[in-house]
């Protein structure tokens, strides 16, 4: 049962419309909210996504960015994937908590909770702990690839809020979003203050602290009422929840912000003023579209919340009805992919692919590493300085590091492409290792993506054939020869 709301003036009552999530991998991301959770794709936006008035809007110097859309059984209701040319999304730091200060968390309820689950193991995602919970009320917490907690829910909490209708054959609802806090009195002046009323839906138990590595954690929350989605503003007292950096950005790695919709722009600028009212400062001037727009409104603790208006007739030109073989803009349009077989066991070229300094040896470029990742040395988050053929430079972080199997890595400075992803997987075949290296990008000089890829394909089969296949398989011989000679 939804408790009591109190309407906004004029009749505004916002609804918790979009989550906004900043990511890494665009193509990985959408992979595992689609094939994992059954989230169905719902169009994007580029073009937008970029200029004075976006920058401005976000409050991100020239910012630039490819978002798609994703929904689940509710309407009026969408995820946002946004991936960043500008600046860089940074990565979530390895170590952050569900208890520590920002967005954290998101409950979606599915219709098959075993199914669910196996198929997030199969993406990389398995449980964080054991299931908890009877039979039909169970719940599991996994996180995704950009570091966001997802508890995963078998019992729908707004079942009997009469929210059965919606997409019916849609697998999938978001049910929650979860943000620890600093000030939760602020938090709820903040959210009472843009017309949000408290729900009586109790979204958890102490022992689902467990499920996402907090057991016998301690805290205070709130539940608010955004319709088909849940709002839960929590201030952990035990273990205290570690604040965000000091330079901290929308657009690091992670959720980035949330949005609250009305109908109207006369709503919209009533909730407008509220949030003003309440300590919130917007970022810029609203926008002001036909059929919609709304401003980024960030609240006393530094939450990004948006704050917009849409007709119905719009939603599905912004990404709130499903689009499944509809075309949306790519973050990357071309891509390069070679596979070879290495006669070595399958960690001896792991570990040839993972050291850094010595890619010298076979790549065809003098390689340094310049960055540590912060659990291991030539893992997640350290970088390497590539000098070519020639004097370029390209920087390279890890930001996937699964040993022995899958390695992923993107250009943060340097090189012709822009969003250049690198995809290696590794896999035993027989006595020999299979890796396939896939390289994705988008050219900065529109029309060359052909020239590019086939120039590419051919640099990296070179590099693989030549350069790493022969190398790997000379230390194996080596090697085979030092146990012999024992």
């Amino acid at each position: 049962m939804i408790g009591e709301v109190s309407a906004a003036p004029n009749g505004a009552r916002p609804v918790l419309c979009q989550v906004a999530f900043s990511v890494v991998d665009l193509v990985a991301a959408e992979r595992w909210f689609r094939d994992g959770l059954g989230f169905v794709p719902a169009g994007g936006a580029r073009l937008a996504l970029r200029g004075p008035l976006y920058s401005a809007g976000t409050g991100l110097p020239r910012a630039a960015s490819t978002c798609w859309w994703l929904v689940g059984r509710g309407e009026f209701v969408q995820l946002e994937l946004f991936q960043f040319e500008r600046p860089l999304a940074r990565l979530m730091d390895d170590e952050v908590r569900a208890c520590d200060v920002g967005y954290r968390r998101i409950g979606v309820w599915v219709a098959d909770f075993d199914e669910a689950l196996s198929r997030l193991e199969r993406l990389g995602s398995p449980p964080m702990g054991d299931v908890v919970g009877p039979l039909g009320e169970r719940r599991a917490c996994v996180r995704n690839p950009d570091g966001v907690y997802a508890e995963v829910m078998e019992d729908d909490p707004l079942s009997g809020a009469g929210l059965a209708g919606g997409r019916s054959s849609c697998p999938v609802a978001l049910r929650s979003v979860s943000m620890s806090v600093k000030d939760l009195a602020g938090s709820e002046a903040f959210f009472s203050g843009l017309g949000l009323g408290h729900s009586d839906v109790s979204l958890r138990a102490p022992e689902h602290e467990a499920v996402w590595g907090l057991p016998g954690a301690r805290s205070e929350n709130r539940v608010f009422d955004g319709g088909s989605v849940l709002l839960e503003v929590g201030q952990y007292l035990d273990p205290m929840g570690r604040d965000r950096p000091a330079d901290y950005r929308i657009s690091d790695q992670g959720i980035l912000n949330i949005a609250f919709g009305v109908r109207s722009r006369h709503e919209n600028e009533s909730i407008l003023r509220r949030a003003s009212e309440a300590g919130g400062s917007l970022n810029s001037k609203p926008t002001r579209l036909p059929g919609g727009g709304g401003a980024y409104v960030n609240d006393p603790q530094r939450f990004s919340v948006e704050l917009m208006w849409l007709s119905p007739s719009a939603e599905r030109w912004c990404g709130f009805v499903p689009r499944p073989g509809g075309r949306r803009p790519r973050a990357d349009t071309h891509s390069a992919e070679v596979t070879v077989q290495i006669a070595a066991p399958i960690e001896v070229t792991w570990a040839v692919i993972a050291d850094h300094d010595g890619m010298s040896a076979w790549s065809g470029a003098s390689v340094r590493r310049i960055r540590e990742g912060r659990t291991d040395p030539a893992g997640r988050g350290s970088e390497r300085l590539l000098t070519l053929r020639g004097g370029a430079k390209v920087t390279e972080q890890v930001v996937v590091f699964e040993r022995p199997t899958l390695y992923r890595y993107r250009v943060t400075k340097g090189g012709p492409f822009i969003c250049h992803q690198g995809d290696i997987r590794l896999r035993t075949h027989g006595d020999q290792t299979e890796l396939t290296w896939t390289i994705r990008f988008r050219p900065r000089l529109p029309g060359t993506g052909r020239l590019l890829s086939r120039m590419l394909s051919r640099q990296l089969e070179r590099s693989l054939n030549r350069g790493l296949r022969r190398y790997v398989e000379a230390l194996e011989r080596a090697r085979r020869l030092d146990l012999g000679a024992r």
